[in-house]
């Protein structure tokens, strides 16, 4: 009989008298690797907060490892032996991988350290998993796969008996995602027990003992058998969503083809870092999505549109476009990863955040009060209320991005440029942001989608172009 790491009872948790947490209920036993899909994001926060720390709860036990850490009558902030890795990096950049596995880690008293024993015991721990790292290469050397299994090393030696996975399949590539997953099940083999918290079924799949569906601050199901798990999220727990997409799909396909246009972007024989020789170009108000297998060129590519790195060998064009039979200047608007943190000002208003992009066109726009005016008329039908916000604090994720993309429906560029536009997006949010791509079509604006995996983003794609070490491979 397995041992029982964790078990949730009926744990409720409010704030300011609204629930987070729905009086949940979970059982992880020792060398499970148990997924979490999260339909939506609300009281993932705190579910993992509570996993890790013995914060206060209103109702219900936590049990770790067979022993009660947390109730009604107790939450005194003490911290579990868990691990959690994807959200946030512990790792010390200037540091090797030793430092990071036997110094910076909670519990060392040592003053004198002896760098050849630590390497030493690095090196052991790594042949045992058959990695191909080295204990004293500095961290700040490693890529995002490597960082990802140096936490996990680190996880391993500090003791503890759970590891939490939260959305590091955003970080992986599609070649990198099946190697990381061997790992997780060669260290669950030896022991390790695994919470996989990610927003895809088809993830999760892959790897997963058990799946629980978390939605709205509670544990609505937990399958067992994840063959069927593709037709009760169709059927029942994400049938909107794709239903929504369907739509989409069938949207997209029914545009008229633009092949006949100017290209509004162009790219011929281009290297540029991890950029091998590349070529292709878009159509106005065509969808491409770039599939970048390997994870290599989107960052090389977002610095060219930028015009922070430039071509070492052919071009990048932006020719004029045709627009309602007028010549425009090629213009590109570029929406990075997590736009939300990056591009917005919490403390503008709605309306000074969404004529943001504009500005920089119109001279004297804020002095034009009749422009402003008309703006808000024009939108009104369809953002209503938000029209009115002062900023954007407590605003809905899901406003949040309908404001950064209709920034763009806005100024009218003839390009932008979506950096993983899904990522870290929970079912309903994906489908959200898929919509207001649709709409970037809808308004004649070509979009290309920079992604290193394909669920969902293929509904909405005019054209696929595969990427490998900086190569097209299909197209």
């Amino acid at each position: 009989m397995k041992r029982e790491i964790l078990r949730m009872n009926h744990v409720s948790c409010l704030d300011s008298r609204m629930p987070i947490l729905d009086y949940v209920s979970m059982q992880v036993f020792e060398t499970e690797v148990y997924g979490v899909l999260c339909l939506g994001y609300h009281g993932i926060d705190k579910l993992v907060e509570l996993i890790c720390w013995n914060s206060r709860i209103q109702n219900g036990q936590i049990i770790y490892r067979e022993e009660l850490v947390n109730s009604v009558d107790i939450g005194d902030n003490s911290r579990n032996h868990v691990a959690l890795i994807g959200r946030n990096s512990r790792l010390i950049d200037d540091l090797t991988l030793a430092d990071n596995m036997f110094v910076i880690r909670e519990g060392v008293k040592k003053f004198l350290i002896n760098k050849s024993v630590i390497e030493k015991q690095a090196q052991m721990v790594i042949d045992e998993l058959q990695l191909h790292l080295s204990p004293a290469i500095q961290i700040k050397e490693l890529g995002v796969y490597d960082r990802l299994v140096a936490e996990l090393l680190c996880a391993l030696i500090e003791g503890n008996s759970l590891i939490i996975l939260w959305q590091v399949s955003d970080l992986l590539s599609s070649e990198e995602l099946p190697r990381f997953h061997s790992l997780i099940r060669k260290l669950a083999q030896m022991g390790k027990t695994f919470i996989y918290i990610y927003n895809h079924h088809e993830v999760l799949q892959q790897v997963c003992d058990r799946i629980a569906i978390f939605n709205g601050g509670r544990i609505q199901k937990v399958f067992l058998n994840s063959d069927k798990m593709h037709d009760y999220m169709v059927r029942f727990y994400a049938k909107y969503g794709y239903e929504k997409m369907l739509r989409l799909k069938a949207k997209a396909d029914s545009k008229q083809s633009v092949k006949d246009l100017q290209p509004v972007l162009k790219l011929d024989g281009v290297k540029a870092g991890n950029i091998n020789d590349l070529s292709f170009s878009i159509n106005p108000g065509e969808n491409v999505l770039l599939f970048d297998k390997s994870n290599t060129i989107i960052e090389d590519l977002m610095g060219l549109f930028a015009g922070t790195i430039q071509p070492e060998h052919g071009t990048v064009e932006l020719p004029s476009a045709l627009i309602n039979g007028k010549s425009n200047a090629g213009k590109i608007g570029l929406i990075q990863r997590d736009p939300v943190s990056n591009t917005l000002f919490p403390h503008l208003s709605f309306i000074e955040n969404l004529c943001f992009q504009i500005a920089n066109k119109i001279p004297l726009f804020w002095q034009k009060t009749k422009l402003q005016k008309s703006i808000v008329n024009e939108y009104q039908s369809e953002l209503g209320d938000l029209l009115e916000a002062p900023n954007l604090f407590d605003m809905k994720s899901k406003d949040l991005y309908t404001l950064i993309y209709y920034r763009y429906l806005l100024s009218k560029p003839d390009l932008v440029v979506c950096q993983q536009p899904l990522s870290d997006a929970d079912m309903y949010l994906r489908t959200h942001i898929l919509s207001l791509i649709t709409k970037l079509h809808e308004k004649g604006i070509a979009a290309l989608v920079l992604s290193t995996e394909l669920y969902d983003t293929v509904f909405i794609a005019d054209r696929l172009i595969q990427v490998e070490n900086g190569r097209i491979v299909v197209e």
